[in-house]
């Protein structure tokens, strides 16, 4: 499982070319910890629209430190930009998921706040901090998150031909 998280970005870096741009697409990886010792990674692809806000659309997977649970999810998040700056901008993140783990199924509700820097050739490094309600309760009902990542724009060969 170490393996597979530690080779899908290098995949995704590999396997699609880039572009600056603005109000563009973007595939990303971050990873990150919860209140409770539990280690989490994330795909996602994220959709800019106007004035930086986003969607996003994105696979989970989780894991409990203590107990060696494991749960994975697929989900999306509509990302307001609430505050914006040079080469910097802060989004709120609103998002849910459905996920399952080797016992039953979960949702999970999100909230928190995503900063988000820019770098060169569209490129960008976001941090992330929130909390989430997981029904039915896994490892407890609330979790306190946060975690770093990558962003790296794509072609959008779709929009190109229509112009």
């Amino acid at each position: 499982m170490r393996r597979l998280l530690l080779i899908l970005p290098l995949l995704a870096v590999l396997a699609v070319p880039s572009v600056a741009q603005d109000r563009s697409n973007r595939v990303g990886f971050g990873a990150g910890v919860s209140y409770g010792l539990a280690g989490d990674a994330v795909l996602f692809w994220e959709h800019e629209t106007r004035y930086h806000d986003a969607w996003e659309v994105f696979a989970e997977g989780q894991l409990l430190l203590q107990d060696s649970g494991r749960r994975w999810g697929v989900g999306a998040a509509y990302k307001p930009c609430l505050y914006r700056a040079r080469n910097r901008y802060g989004s709120a993140r609103l998002g849910v998921s459905l996920g399952a783990s080797p016992l039953d199924f979960q949702s999970v509700l999100y909230a928190g706040w995503q900063q988000t820097y820019a770098l060169r050739s569209g490129w960008q490094f976001y941090w992330q901090a929130g909390t989430s309600v997981t029904l039915p309760k896994w490892g407890g009902l609330f979790h306190a998150d946060c975690g770093v990542g990558i962003k790296m724009p794509v072609r959008d060969r779709f929009n190109r031909k229509m112009k």
